[in-house]
């Protein structure tokens, strides 16, 4: 008797602990299959986000001869974007590089700088490259589907009108660095967090997008079309990866650490791993790129190679109403 009472209790619990594994199971899975999301990067107006970029590159030069040489570099950012209007899916926001920490080592020379230590910065070229745009806000404007239409910064153009009318009485090395770490590739690479990743549009997991990229890896900017996959949504956050290739843009002069003139890309390719969490609220909260790649230049009449593997991370600390 006691038997028979006992089961249905039984089979009440045996149903709750299916109940409980179909909803663990759920959870664990994230989306329902074929629901779609809305991705778009949200900007509030009068909200800031501060965020940290960190690049960290490493070459191997190889020159025509079989001779080799290397070098690293790691430059951190403290940055501050800052949306001062956003309507009908139009946002302005502010970008300011707030401080840089930097670090370059090569066959035992180390050159290390910080912007909130160090008075000047130091005599050194490829410093340059970072110094650029350092503490010289410029304004983005995205669509709705996060592409930039428009950057401006008076700072920026200021320092742009300096070089221009001052180009015959520079060096053309080092006209070159400054021109190209103000230029709008440069302020992108560093200021935009989307990338053109984020569609603005609805997916469902699994599903893909083509769009346009372009990052400029140890001085060369290397672009193209690239697909990108909401890979997941999980604990409020959309995991979007872009695997894929990107070609050198050719025929650009680039400077690169210890050649004592501009070099020619002559072509090159890089292999992108990229993983970009955007939170249900519109917000990137953190976007890595895992690089690697062979670009082969040619200065004057010496050809060489170089391999880089470098890894770009921004990611978000706060935000705070201003």
């Amino acid at each position: 008797m006691n038997s028979m009472r006992s089961l249905p209790l039984a089979l009440a619990i045996a149903s709750t602990v299916c109940l409980f594994s179909a909803t663990s199971q759920a959870q664990q899975s994230g989306a329902p299959p074929g629901r779609e999301y809305k991705l778009q990067t949200l900007y509030r107006a009068s909200i800031a986000q501060s965020y940290e970029f960190v690049e960290q590159t490493s070459v191997e030069r190889i020159y025509r001869d079989s001779t080799r040489a290397t070098y690293t570099r790691t430059a951190t950012y403290s940055m501050t974007v800052r949306c001062i209007e956003a309507l009908d899916g139009v946002s302005k926001v502010v970008v300011n590089l707030d401080s840089l920490r930097y670090k370059f080592t090569s066959g035992g020379k180390e050159i290390d700088y910080d912007s909130q230590e160090d008075i000047t910065p130091k005599n050194f070229a490829d410093l340059n490259n970072y110094i650029g745009p350092l503490n010289r806000s410029f304004e983005l404007i995205y669509s709705p589907y996060g592409e930039v239409t428009n950057i401006s910064g008076d700072q920026i153009d200021f320092w742009r009108d300096y070089l221009e009318q001052n180009a015959a009485e520079l060096d053309t090395v080092l006209y070159t660095i400054w021109t190209q770490s103000l230029s709008r590739e440069n302020l992108l690479q560093v200021g935009d967090l989307q990338k053109r990743i984020v569609p603005g549009l609805r997916k469902a997991v699994d599903s893909t997008w083509k769009h346009q990229l372009a990052l400029r890896i140890d001085g060369t900017k290397y672009t193209g079309n690239v697909r990108s996959r909401l890979a997941s949504y999980e604990g409020g956050l959309y995991h979007i990866i872009t695997q894929d290739t990107l070609k050198a843009a050719p025929d650009q002069m680039v400077h690169t650490y210890n050649v004592p003139e501009l070099a020619k890309v002559v072509d090159g390719t890089i292999t992108l791993n990229n993983t970009l969490l955007l939170s249900t609220a519109g917000t990137v909260n953190e976007f890595t790129s895992v690089i690697s790649g062979i670009t082969s230049l040619v200065a004057g009449r010496e050809p060489f190679t170089q391999k880089t593997t470098s890894t770009l991370q921004w990611k978000l600390l706060g935000q705070y109403q201003w």
